[in-house]
């Protein structure tokens, strides 16, 4: 899964691409028009998310993985039952004939039990052992390490869902914002025409100089070029959110005028915002869950000298009597182990273990640190980008007032072809601006949502 840095840059790559940015081959208009593209709600686009994503399931797994292991380490401390079953085949037989000492003498018929098997020809037995571990130290401090490791799994999937859901968001405000480029540039390319035409006219009746109309058609054939570039990377927007969901298709994501807003201010407390922050992220409780699983693999360390203790039974048949006279039997017992010397392996583990906890101790904190500074930057990110969005209204509105007036004046006689060219360019490029401005509070929006850990 892309991390949340290498997600942001890919987020503002589409829209410095979408906003002409990146370079592209021009070339005529018509030869690059948009793809079908399925049209999915922001919402549907969030469910196909949790279904369908395969950087999702990779997460989940391993999280099942962990549960899975935490689970094994379970078996050390519950009793185990086993059943067993063989059969013998002696190429000799032998039997101690006391029977035929009991037949001498009735005092000895008291006593003997009779001819003693001890190896039959042939035998089937059957058995049955059961083990109950009674104290098992070091047992239970492995499986809190497993039991924390698997919630510490389970909080890195969460984590990777938010991280992927606000991908998905950021991509979906990318692609709005490349169809509103994508419009731009046929308004622009329209325009562009339309003062190729009214150069024509003015060249034709001497108003105007041949220049003027050389310049008018070198602005229509870059509008035209900035149209081919506009669709191409709406193209790539839509593709790229397709691959997120899972699936190599382009998608449109349709966003509601709801979408991005709502919910805690930039201008709110920072503390609060990190205090909130700290208290969601599922990434912090990984860590921590990681740091409670080193401390209890510590304990384990120094437990294992420790005395274990465990009851046993069995239970076991023949069609050949025992030695006992008898065909079946049964046993118990208390095994007590206690290992006195492990050639240094308890000490090497201890050490092993301190390292990771204080590895882990460090990692929370830089984590906590890492929080809070992308808390900051997103709602500092967000206020920016609000501001940004006012001053590119504004500045359209200016330069469509501009473009317009330069119209007038060149229909008028009053204003030349390049005053008009230069007032269009600059509309386009408002207009353009204005697209990635709308993109950026939603961009942002979602990164404070996420830097938040909210859904």
């Amino acid at each position: 899964m892309p991390s949340k840095r290498n997600t942001g840059l890919m987020v503002l790559a589409t829209i410095a691409a979408l906003s002409g940015g990146l370079p592209l081959r021009a070339c005529a208009a018509e030869a690059v028009t948009p793809a079908e593209a399925r049209v999915v709600t922001l919402e549907q686009a969030l469910q196909e998310l949790e279904a369908q994503s395969p950087a999702l399931s990779q997460a989940r797994s391993r999280a099942a993985e962990a549960q899975g292991l935490a689970s094994q380490a379970t078996a050390a401390l519950v009793p185990t039952l086993v059943a067993s079953g063989n059969y013998t085949r002696n190429s000799d037989e032998a039997a101690l004939p006391l029977g035929r000492l009991a037949a001498l003498s009735p005092a000895l018929a008291n006593v003997l039990p009779g001819d003693v098997v001890i190896q039959p020809l042939s035998a089937f037995t059957v058995s049955g052992a059961l083990r109950v571990p009674i104290l098992v130290p070091t047992a239970w401090a492995d499986l809190g390490a497993a039991r924390q490791a698997a919630s510490a799994a389970a909080n890195s999937a969460e984590g990777a869902r938010l991280q992927l859901r606000a991908a998905l968001i950021q991509a979906a405000w990318a692609g709005a914002a490349g169809e509103e480029i994508v419009a731009a540039s046929e308004r622009a390319v329209a325009v562009a025409e339309e003062q190729v035409r009214s150069s024509e006219r003015a060249v034709q009746a001497g108003t105007a100089a041949p220049l003027s109309g050389l310049q008018a058609q070198t602005q229509s054939t870059q509008r035209q070029s900035d149209l081919v570039r506009a669709r191409a990377e709406l193209e790539r927007a839509r593709l790229g959110a397709g691959i997120l969901l899972g699936q190599a298709e382009l998608v449109r994501i349709t966003l509601s005028d709801s979408t991005g807003a709502g919910g805690e201010q930039p201008e709110d407390a920072l503390d609060s915002l990190a205090s909130a922050a700290l208290a969601r992220r599922p990434e912090l409780q990984a860590q921590r869950a990681l740091v409670r699983s080193a401390s209890a693999q510590l304990d384990s360390a120094r437990w294992r000298l420790a005395p274990q203790l465990a009851a046993s039974g069995a239970a076991f048949a023949s069609t050949v009597a025992y030695p006992t006279g008898k065909k079946e039997g049964w046993r118990v017992g208390l095994d007590l182990t206690w290992q006195l010397f492990d050639g240094g392996y308890r000490s090497g583990k201890g050490v092993q273990a301190e390292a990771a906890l204080a590895g882990a101790r460090a990692a929370e904190e830089a984590q906590q640190l890492g929080i809070v500074q992308e808390v900051q930057d997103a709602a500092r990110d967000l206020r920016v980008a609000r501001e940004r969005l006012q001053l590119a209204e504004r500045q359209r509105g200016l330069a469509a007032e501009a473009a317009a007036t330069a119209k007038r004046s060149f229909d008028g006689g009053v204003a030349g072809s390049i005053d008009v060219l230069d007032a269009n360019d600059r509309l386009f490029q408002a207009e353009v601006g204005l697209a990635s401005a709308r993109a950026g509070v939603g961009i942002a929006r979602a990164g404070l949502d996420r830097a938040l850990g909210r859904t």
